[in-house]
């Protein structure tokens, strides 16, 4: 039997070359082949190619405490991902000085970039895909009609290398996963022409179930253990946690605030010329979900969607989770696990009935219109285009992730946004300024002042907030508006 096990992890990365393409996940940081990272960061191989899922700095850690795919930095030549940065934290200012000196950033949608794997592990010569078209993705990319709809070429991506953060290992390389952090790694290891992996354990051939691989050795050149002081152990996964449960933007952005909860008084909504808060928006919203619904919910106020979803709702988050439960409260940080997780890095609770699978099946359910998404929005058009990934004048002012497959592959797509800007100019227009996540997708609109349908024939008010007329809610919309002959005050 050829021996696959290395020694350390220097051993494991020391014939990589200058210009490799590596393909590394980074779907919450303990999921990370952090170990594998600072091995190549100590070798100093530039030139590199990275395809990642998510590209972030870590905040108040030092790279002896955690890694990600951004400690390669200096050495990297391109960079394909979905996620730079993080909009909370000023989303890709951080990579600015790299751009200029000469990276090159290739961005993507999360499903695209599965998907692009996939092409790459099966020998595909590419695909024709729907998500992106009529966005910044679609620039210089092959475009052809398809029964009636538009496609834009995707090219397949075969990575050099793939690093992999596997929970177990077996001798032959057969690997298991722990919770969501299998997420894109299956599909990493496929395609790539050497794949790496870094666990928890190594055990004797026949001690797994055959019937719980994930990745069959086939797909695996190389394991490594990961020491007692290495990263991603478990006592450094507590520690994290903790961490984060210590820094202020840390703990909001990654637990349930136990404010949240309180029980809202509808009366003070109903004073005059009131707008709903984000949380009335959110149970407004909630209304428009059923029993045995499969919903995703986006970050701001679509995640508080989830504390009005009516029983037998069920979630599902784009990292690989369906049926989980709530999110872990920011007064109970001993409950979070690092191994589950949404795809906002935000923890969550196991549930009877919950699944677990990778990015690629995922995306199936998401592309496959199987879901109805609830997102938030920058701008929306009268023709139902969506802008909500960015506000800034080029492409490091925000993420794409995988709004872009939600807008375009759910079978219901749910907006919720105040219905104005700050400065007071309207969100609802007639042509989105901002650039687009997809065009013609979205069927209704929630904001603090309005419920709108978007029709062929135009957006149609059905419902205004408490103290409000239609003519008050058109003089703060752009496109002219149908009002319903059905319309009625917001039932909260």
């Amino acid at each position: 039997m050829l021996n696959i096990v290395f020694n350390n992890f220097d051993e494991a990365v020391a014939d990589i070359p200058e210009g490799a393409s590596i393909a590394m996940e980074c779907w919450g940081v303990p999921g990370t082949s952090q170990n594998l990272i600072a091995a190549l960061k100590r070798k100093g191989t530039g030139n590199l190619t990275v395809i990642t899922h998510n590209f972030f700095p870590l905040i108040a850690f030092t790279e002896e405490e955690a890694t990600t795919p951004t400690d390669l930095l200096p050495q990297i030549k391109k960079l394909i991902t979905p996620v730079l940065g993080v909009r909370q934290l000023g989303a890709g200012a951080f990579v600015k000085e790299y751009i200029e000196q000469g990276m090159e950033v290739e961005l993507s949608t999360h499903g695209t970039l599965a998907s692009r794997l996939y092409a790459g592990a099966a020998n595909l010569g590419g695909f024709f895909n729907p998500v992106g078209v009529g966005t910044l993705l679609a620039e210089s990319k092959e475009k052809r009609i398809i029964n009636g709809r538009e496609y834009i070429f995707e090219e397949p991506i075969k990575p050099d290398y793939a690093f992999i953060r596997g929970y177990k290992a077996d001798k032959l390389g057969n690997l298991i996963y722990r919770g969501t952090f299998r997420t894109d790694q299956p599909v990493m290891a496929m395609a790539a022409k050497v794949t790496i992996a870094e666990v928890d354990e190594i055990v004797d051939v026949g001690e797994f179930d055959a019937e719980h691989i994930v990745t069959p050795g086939i797909f695996i050149d190389r394991i490594v253990k990961i020491p007692e002081d290495g990263l991603g152990t478990e006592s450094r996964k507590r520690y994290m946690i903790n961490k984060f449960g210590d820094i202020d933007i840390a703990r909001k952005m990654l637990f349930r605030s136990a404010c949240a909860d309180e029980s809202h008084d509808l009366s003070q909504v109903e004073e005059e010329k009131r707008r709903l808060d984000r949380d009335t928006i959110a149970m407004r919203a909630a209304k428009e979900l059923k029993t045995g619904d499969y919903a995703n919910l986006g970050i701001g106020i679509p995640n508080l969607c989830a504390l009005y979803i009516p029983e037998g709702v069920i979630f599902q988050s784009e990292n690989g989770a369906l049926g989980y439960g709530p999110l872990v409260m920011e007064d109970e940080i001993d409950r979070a696990e690092f191994h589950y997780v949404d795809a906002g890095a935000r923890f969550f609770t196991p549930a009877p009935g919950m699944a677990i699978f990778d990015v690629v099946t995922s995306f199936n359910m998401i592309r496959g219109g199987r879901l109805v998404a609830i997102l938030g929005g920058l701008q929306v058009s009268g023709k139902g285009d969506l802008a909500n990934w960015n506000s800034g004048g080029d492409a490091l002012g925000g993420t794409i992730g995988g709004g872009m497959d939600l807008a375009v592959g759910s079978k219901r797509v749910i907006v919720t946004m105040e219905h104005t800007t700050k400065d007071g100019r309207p969100k609802i227009v007639e042509e989105c300024s901002y650039p687009l996540t997809a065009k013609e997708c979205v069927d209704l609109i929630v904001t603090d002042l309005a419920v709108i349908e978007v029709t062929p024939e135009g957006p149609v008010l059905k419902e205004v907030a408490p103290g409000w007329t239609a003519d008050e809610v058109q003089a703060l919309t752009e496109p002219k508006l149908i009002t319903a002959s059905d319309m009625k005050e917001m039932e909260l």
